[in-house]
């Protein structure tokens, strides 16, 4: 079968009945943008249309089938009555196999559209459901958002399906509502999709200015270390004033010192540690100004007036590190700050941590926590002596006033 050949024939036919496709389409209660398929050969009628197009266009059933006139049909039309159509020669059996063929397709499609409807139905149901439940808990980020999205597309893709399978999608498109309900939506669609893609290229762009950074520092050398510099540009970043960093390397006999920051939007990951080995005096003399640092933080009112105060104290510990330590920071705001005491060698290893996790510390891992996961990502509840969280919820840092 030729179906580019039926097409052309089908056309042809068309023509000679001086209609129009849509024309046509209203008389078989099809669309017309099936009949411009059969007739661009894309498709072919439904073996249920056939016997009805047949008779429409006075042909055989045959002659539709193979895309032209039978060789006999034209010298057979002079020995009939000019009133006899062209139907009333078609062979009764042909007739009679095709509408066989037809009912018993129309059965099977019935059947088979039956269950495809049940199923549609149940899943437009089902979906609409769940992107209810989905914003009822809504909650704001990029994942759920998305989900919703694609769940609603594919609802109107479903639905779609299921009314063109129940035969409603051609009656609803053909209501002069439907263009300007479709206009609405699509307006719709294109300003949820602009505020979209704006979202998406923020977010973008604040991953990429988090994954290069804005601002990169590295120094080292210990006649580079300048504690009040530190302290004076990235205080609030760091969330850390250095107590237990020494102000100079005066007393420092030789040592090492590194300094690396990656200033982000959101966050700034840095590392500084600062190796000091001092004579056994100054050792012990730095070592008991560890153990004395303390903080005090006051809450204030709305007119700065002080209605409570806390001291908070440095942390002593023997295990968390490789060396017994003094812990300013463990955690709070992905911030670490200690003095590791190397007290064989007259040492302390001086350390602040921002956000390790994303920090390449493979140098230094005799200063760190054996295992990364460790490291909190947001630890505000974690030790520190810089913040304090008062019964009313007020938090201040030692040096708010």
């Amino acid at each position: 079968m030729d179906q580019a050949k039926t097409g052309k024939f089908l056309k042809e036919l068309r023509k000679e009945k001086g209609i129009t496709q849509q024309e046509l389409a209203d008389k078989l209660g099809v669309s017309g943008r099936s009949v411009s398929r059969w007739e661009t050969g894309n498709t072919m009628p439904d073996i249920s249309l056939l016997v009805d197009i047949a008779n429409f266009y006075d042909v055989d059933v045959r002659e539709i089938i193979d895309g032209e006139r039978l060789s006999n049909s034209h010298d057979s039309t002079a020995d009939i009555d000019s009133g006899a159509g062209q139907s009333e020669m078609m062979n009764e059996d042909v007739v009679e196999v095709a509408e066989k063929m037809a009912d018993y397709a129309s059965s099977e499609k019935s059947r088979l559209l039956k269950f495809v409807r049940l199923i549609g139905i149940i899943g437009s149901v089902l979906l609409t459901i769940g992107i209810v439940l989905q914003c009822t808990v809504y909650e704001s980020n990029f994942v759920r958002f998305t989900a919703i999205i694609v769940s609603f597309i594919a609802l109107i893709a479903l639905v779609v399906v299921t009314l063109h399978v129940n035969g409603l999608l051609e009656k609803i498109i053909k209501k002069k509502g439907f263009a300007i309900a479709v206009k609405i939506t699509l307006i719709g669609l294109i300003v949820v999709a602009l505020r979209y893609i704006v979202v998406v290229c923020v977010f973008a762009g604040v991953i990429i200015l988090e994954l290069f950074g804005l601002e990169h520092k590295n120094v080292s050398g210990l006649d580079n270390y300048n504690k009040q510099e530190i302290v004076e540009q990235y205080e609030n970043d760091l969330n850390s004033d250095l107590l237990t960093f020494p102000d100079d390397t005066d007393k420092i006999l030789d040592g090492e010192y590194n300094f690396h920051l990656k200033y982000g939007v959101l966050d700034s990951d840095a590392y500084i540690i600062l190796k000091a080995h001092y004579s056994h005096e100054d050792y012990l003399l730095e070592e008991k100004r560890l153990s004395e640092i303390e903080c005090t933080i006051n809450n204030y009112t709305y007119d700065d007036v002080i209605t409570d105060t806390v001291k908070t104290y440095i942390k002593y510990d023997e295990s968390m590190y490789n060396y017994p330590s003094y812990i300013a920071s463990d955690g709070y705001s992905s911030v670490y700050e200690y003095a590791l005491m190397d007290a064989e060698n007259d040492t302390i290893i001086y350390v602040l941590l921002s956000y390790p996790k994303f920090l390449n510390l493979s140098k230094f891992k005799d200063y760190i926590k054996s295992d990364k996961k460790e490291y909190k990502s947001d630890g505000l509840d974690s030790f520190t002596i810089y913040y304090h969280t008062f019964d009313n919820g007020a938090t201040y840092n030692f040096h708010d006033d």
